[in-house]
Parts: structure tokens; C-alpha cells; sequence
């Protein structure tokens, strides 16, 4: 049995309320059907009642216990307009932009879950990655207790892949290049949330392209000091580093590269040292590897907002919107 189905649990006991604000895309659509019928979320699209149950009927989609909200016609949008400007006039905000802004859906989703009238959002579909973190970060703010907001990706395996079932992997969307301090953050965020979402002990890989001292560089240094960090921070965690990628999840090569931090076990939570890394690996595992890329997650938000590939399939949207979900229940 995956892990994976520990998030598909919580979702399903949580029912949360998940906006979505990319109507017009089919694969959206056919996302919020499924996830009704696997009862993992209420989903609701944002947008024209009609011009949503037209294309709905094209497709032969039942819109049934999906709702839908048109964000420029709703009832709070006074209230929503508001509350943009309360939240941005230290920015330049006003009454005139905020009423352009709220018109799109995606602010307007941001604006309703931050006003608690849903739980969280996924977008990404085809919204630029950029866009959904400027929104989330603008209007729903990162928890006090983090430093950094950041994000990872959950990897679902198949049977020959080195590592059994899932990975989690982190940075891949988000903090380009993380100083010692920020990097051990991201990989304790990352820990936690794989702890908290899979229900797995985290075993964390610093990765590099150094094993164990293996190379001196100004590069190889911040993994190794944000090592320390981390397992300052969390004693009680694998946490192996700094260290190469084939020896962080085969075994046999972690003995003979380093083998004081060798273990029978593979490390399930990767941590890249800035976004060139994460981002490429992540590709290559899914293009390459076939790996199914569940992500980017976003993590160090005072609510769920995710993110999403603009090259994902229908699948991949909903695991994200049963991640979501999960993430909602703690």
C-alpha cells in the first residue's frame, strides 16, 4: 500500500472547501468531477455559471456536488475589495485598483479563504508559478513561525526506481538560492510536512555534489553548515549530508562513500541546494525516471494555496487537490 494513501485518508475525513479558479481548462474540470467522486474535496470553480455548464455538457461531465462561484457577481465582493486594500494599502493599494483586481479569480480565491469563507486553493494549471506565490504570499502570508515560505514536491515511484513508493523533494519552485540558514529551513519544513502528509519518518539527504568532504567549494560548504544546522535543529532525525544523489538513496554506495553515515535504508526526503538543482531534478525524475510529480506544494502559508505545473495532466491535479486537503486537516 503507498504512502500516498495516508493523504487520500485525511482528505477524504477532512471534506474541504477547494477552489479552483481555472474554470476554462478542461483538465480542471475534469479534476473536480473526480475528486467528488472519489470524495476527496467540495470542489468549487470560480467563474460563469453558464459558460462553466456549457463546456461542462461539451465534455460529458456532470457538474453534480461541484459548486460554482462567480467571483464578479458574488455577493461579498464589496467585502472582498475591502479587505484587498486593508491587506495592500501600505503598498499602494486603493479602492479603484483593488476593484480591477479582485475581477481576477485567483486574488478573489485568495481573498475568499483568507476571509474563511473556503479552505485553500490549487491554480497553476495555467497561471504561471510566479503569479500563485505573489498571491498567496500578498494576501494569505506566511505563519510567523517560518522564515521562508518554500515548496516540494511529493514523487510518487515505480518498482525499479532505487527508492520504494514516494520521495519528497524540496526546493524545485520556489527559493533560488538558499543561504545555510534558509537551506536547513527549507529541508526541517520539508521533514515535517512529509511526517505530517505521509505519515513517514523523515530520512533527510543534503544534497551536493560532494560526499562527505569529498570536494572543497564555497558551494559544497553551505550544504555542509546547513547539515549542522539541521541536525542541531532536529537530533532526532537521518539527517545525512552533505552528500551525492546515488549515494543518498542507494545504500551500498553511501557505505563506500561515506560509511560513518551509512544505513540499510535509502533517504526519502531530498533537499537541493538551490532551484537550477531542484528544478532540473525534479524534471528529469519525472520525464526521465516516469515518476509522477504531485507538487509544487507549498509549504509556511497561514493556509494552503498550491501550485501547479502548466504541463500537468488531470491526474496530477487531483492528487494535488487531495493534498491540499490533507494538508487543511492538521
Amino acid at each position: 500500500m503507498s504512502a500516498f494513501n495516508a493523504i487520500i485518508k485525511k482528505a477524504q475525513a477532512s471534506q474541504k472547501t477547494i477552489l479552483l479558479p481555472e474554470s476554462d481548462d478542461v483538465r480542471v474540470l475534469e479534476a473536480a468531477t473526480i475528486a467528488v467522486a472519489q470524495k476527496i474535496a467540495k470542489p468549487v470553480l470560480l467563474g460563469n455559471q453558464l459558460e462553466i455548464e456549457t463546456k461542462a455538457h461539451s465534455l460529458g461531465l456532470s457538474l453534480n456536488g461541484i459548486g460554482i462561484v462567480d467571483h464578479t457577481t458574488h455577493s461579498k465582493l464589496d467585502q472582498y475589495t475591502k479587505l484587498l486594500v486593508q491587506k495592500r494599502e501600505h503598498r499602494g493599494m486603493t479602492p479603484e485598483k483593488a476593484e480591477l483586481e479582485v475581477q481576477n479569480p485567483l486574488t478573489f480565491a485568495c481573498l475568499m479563504i483568507s476571509a474563511d469563507d473556503a479552505d485553500a486553493c490549487v491554480a497553476g494549471a495555467v497561471t504561471p508559478t510566479a503569479d500563485v506565490v505573489r498571491s498567496a504570499m500578498q494576501i494569505i502570508g506566511k505563519r510567523e513561525s517560518v522564515t521562508e515560505v518554500s515548496s516540494f514536491f511529493i514523487m510518487l515511484l515505480e518498482e525499479h526506481h532505487p527508492v520504494k513508493d514516494v520521495i519528497v523533494i524540496a526546493d524545485c519552485a520556489l527559493v533560488i538560492d538558499p543561504n545555510s540558514e534558509t537551506l536547513a529551513s527549507i529541508a526541517e519544513n520539508t521533514g515535517e510536512s512529509t511526517l505530517q502528509l505521509l505519515g513517514i519518518e523523515p530520512q533527510v539527504a543534503m544534497l551536493s555534489f560532494s560526499t562527505a568532504g569529498s570536494a572543497k567549494h564555497m558551494h559544497v560548504s553551505k550544504v555542509t553548515q546547513a547539515t549542522e544546522l539541521l541536525q542541531s535543529q532536529k537530533p532526532d532525525w537521518r539527517i545525512v549530508g552533505e552528500v551525492q544523489l546515488d549515494a543518498a538513496v542507494i545504500p551500498d554506495i553511501l557505505k563506500k562513500k561515506a560509511p560513518e553515515q551509512a544505513s540499510d535504508e535509502p533517504c526519502n526526503v531530498l533537499i537541493f541546494p538551490n532551484l537550477d538543482a531542484g528544478n532540473i531534478g525534479y524534471k528529469l525524475i519525472e520525464r526521465f525516471g516516469g515518476a509522477q510529480a504531485i507538487g509544487p506544494i507549498l509549504q509556511g502559508l497561514k493556509k494552503p494555496i498550491n501550485d501547479l505545473s502548466r504541463g500537468c495532466s488531470t491526474e496530477d491535479i487531483v492528487s494535488l487537490i487531495a493534498t491540499t486537503a490533507a494538508q487543511c486537516s492538521d
